[in-house]
């Protein structure tokens, strides 16, 4: 996971967002919402318009939110970061319906970050996984601070994970060589989003790690150039900062780990 400014520019100096005429549909249906309240029926077709697709698409760097992997080709789950329609921790609460439609809510997911699936066996681990995925998870570090209504002040809510387009996420979250992430010390947000985007699932570990391993051996060679042609070396390095470190690679927070600690990769 790392940070991504919902405000940012494409390549030509555009907002990326949805076209003005969604904003106006979606300003329509959350006047519904809030007038319907908790019996307003969510529309889907509204969240998941295609000028909202692409923009999240183009927003996110075509991966997800969560766990840094590519966006399927043939479709992938908008996310609700405040659920819509129901919230795990309070069994009683509608959801947040009033947010259904509203841009800085929705992001785009994997599957296994967003719904609740089992981390099937592999060839080499054919231990049964655990079962997790985000689903209607919103934890907050204070109950007493949930928006129960519209009227409610979201600014109250503390929420116990980590918001990718709010918080900092590389300064929370730490990689092994072996793909495993984990934890800063004592960090009870960047725990709670591990377990709740299933983010130590053995398949995606897998694919971390395959990636990590081509991140080392790159580094290596950058370094081995520098010590006999820098201005070579820094060319080289021009180039990893594109397709490796930049936001826009898979799995970029955990290449980036692997320059702020090279000695913990054997490098």
């Amino acid at each position: 996971m790392i940070y991504v400014d919902r405000n940012r520019l494409d390549s030509a100096g555009k907002p990326i967002r949805p076209e003005l005429a969604w904003f106006e549909l979606a300003a329509q249906h959350s006047a519904d919402a809030l007038r319907e309240g908790k019996d307003h029926r969510i529309r889907e077709h509204i969240y998941r318009h295609l000028s909202v697709l692409v923009a999240l698409e183009e927003l996110f760097h075509r991966k997800c939110a969560y766990c840094e992997t590519p966006l399927s080709e043939v479709g992938w789950e908008v996310d609700h970061f405040r659920p819509k329609g129901a919230v795990a921790e309070r069994s009683e609460h509608p959801g947040y319906y009033w947010l259904a439609y509203e841009w800085s809510n929705l992001y785009p997911s994997c599957e296994a970050c967003n719904q609740r699936r089992r981390d099937h066996p592999t060839w080499t681990d054919r231990e049964a996984g655990e079962t997790a995925g985000k689903l209607t998870q919103f934890p907050l570090e204070d109950e007493a601070g949930r928006a129960l209504s519209p009227e409610a002040d979201l600014g109250r809510e503390r929420p116990a994970i980590l918001d990718p387009c709010i918080d900092a996420p590389e300064a929370h979250l730490r990689y092994s060589p072996h793909g495993e992430i984990e934890p800063a010390p004592d960090d009870a947000r960047a725990e709670a989003t591990i377990d709740i985007f299933h983010l130590r699932r053995r398949r995606l570990r897998d694919r971390r790690k395959q990636h990590l391993d081509l991140v080392v051996l790159l580094i290596k060679r950058w370094l081995q150039i520098r010590s006999f042609d820098p201005k070579e070396a820094d060319s080289f390095k021009a180039d990893l900062d594109e397709k490796i470190f930049a936001d826009s690679a898979p799995f970029a927070g955990a290449a980036r780990s692997v320059l702020r600690d090279l000695d913990a990769f054997g490098v």
